[in-house]
């Protein structure tokens, strides 16, 4: 062989070899870049998994109206959550014009003294709630204030004396009478009171009552099925009967 023809083979010989040296280089980059993209896939599965955990807890803040106090000194914040709410006393009175006897009543009722102020915390008003829901199933006896059977006050009653809060009234009328008015189903959060009008032939505008839960629930005491829980928007029944929610939590 010539030298022109193994200078040649020798030049083939040396890009050939580069070419399998590239292509390896090739397929090792890819194998990085893989793994890269792999590793981004999980790290914005878990930043989705966290967008939406901290979204659910917005949501859950807003349900609950809670309005935090966002003082310009970090140190200076209140460890009791806030609840803030304006009197819908005005436009109650206004939208039940149209119904004579039930604004008789109303006028009635409200020489007794409306909006009267209890003093309960939000954390109280939590473990009200716990307590109500601990009589749960308890049959409705009229008068009753205990497991054996209760009545619809009776559970109010019972729940806010076991936590400590004595300097309350016995029957669902007179319950009526603390906290802010509140008329819109939509604007009452868990710890709200709410009242009915109507379930029985009386001369009393409130004849229901109960403690909002939260996601438009509220448990009571049902004449028929005991301590329960229910809409309040319920199309059946409560929500013909709604009177209007109290914001006791101050």
């Amino acid at each position: 062989m010539n030298k022109s023809k193994l200078i040649t083979v020798f030049l083939i010989s040396v890009i050939l070899a580069s070419c399998g040296s590239s292509s390896k280089l090739l397929k090792s980059e890819n194998k990085l870049l893989t793994e890269e993209i792999k590793s981004l896939e999980n790290e914005n599965k878990k930043l989705n998994t966290k967008i939406t955990s901290l979204k659910n807890a917005i949501e859950e803040l807003e349900e609950d109206a809670i309005v935090l106090d966002l003082s310009p000194n970090p140190s200076v914040v209140s460890n009791e959550k806030k609840i803030s709410l304006n009197s819908q006393l005005t436009e109650f009175e206004n939208y039940i014009k149209s119904d004579a006897n039930l604004s008789s009543k109303f006028k009635s009722f409200k020489k007794g003294g409306v909006e009267q102020s209890l003093k309960v915390s939000y954390s109280d008003m939590q473990r009200v709630i716990k307590e109500a829901k601990t009589y749960k199933g308890t049959k409705h006896v009229m008068g009753g204030l205990s497991h054996s059977g209760i009545d619809c006050s009776g559970l109010l009653y019972v729940s806010f004396q076991a936590n400590g809060i004595t300097n309350i009234p016995r029957t669902a009328q007179d319950f009526a009478r603390y906290g802010s008015i509140i008329i819109n189903v939509n604007k009452i959060k868990a710890g709200d009171l709410v009242f009915f009008t109507n379930t029985y032939r009386t001369s009393k505008l409130v004849t229901h009552a109960g403690i909002c839960i939260g996601n438009g629930e509220f448990i009571h005491t049902s004449s028929s099925k005991g301590v329960m829980i229910s809409k309040i928007n319920d199309p059946y029944y409560w929500r013909d009967k709604f009177l209007f929610g109290t914001r006791i939590i101050n």
